[in-house]
């Protein structure tokens, strides 16, 4: 006479998935995937202010000091971004600045055809670090 025994109830979840089955490598990888995102944003964003600084190096250091507001030819950028508006009025925003940019503006020649829009977003990321 054979005698069966009850299955453990520690031998399957009540849903019928063993622990550490595949709901829980299926919240792993959805961990490990946005960790990775999250590093390569982190990357990118500092990636898009070296860029940024070395566009600012090339293109606007002969005229504009990034770290003080002090006259060069242009006026120091220091807290470009903390000023509640430009010397004209208009309210500091990257859609202003951006203009500023390409237009130019008093004694500053424009960059609309010198810089492409991604440069010109780089850049703007490195101003609003100063």
């Amino acid at each position: 006479m054979r005698l069966s025994l009850p299955e453990s109830h520690h031998s399957k979840s009540r849903a019928g998935v063993k622990p550490g089955g595949a709901a829980s490598g299926a919240f792993f990888l959805a961990f490990t995937l946005l960790i990775m995102m999250l590093a390569a944003a982190i990357a990118s964003g500092a990636q898009s202010d070296a860029s940024g600084k070395d566009l600012f190096n090339q293109h606007c250091a002969s005229c504009h000091f990034p770290e003080t507001t002090a006259q060069k030819i242009g006026p120091g950028l220091k807290g470009l971004y903390k000023l509640p508006a430009f010397a004209d009025g208009k309210k500091v925003t990257d859609a202003t600045v951006t203009r500023w940019i390409e237009a130019g503006g008093k004694d500053m020649p424009g960059f609309k055809e010198t810089l492409k829009p991604e440069q010109i977003r780089a850049l703007i990321s490195y101003l609003k670090t100063l």
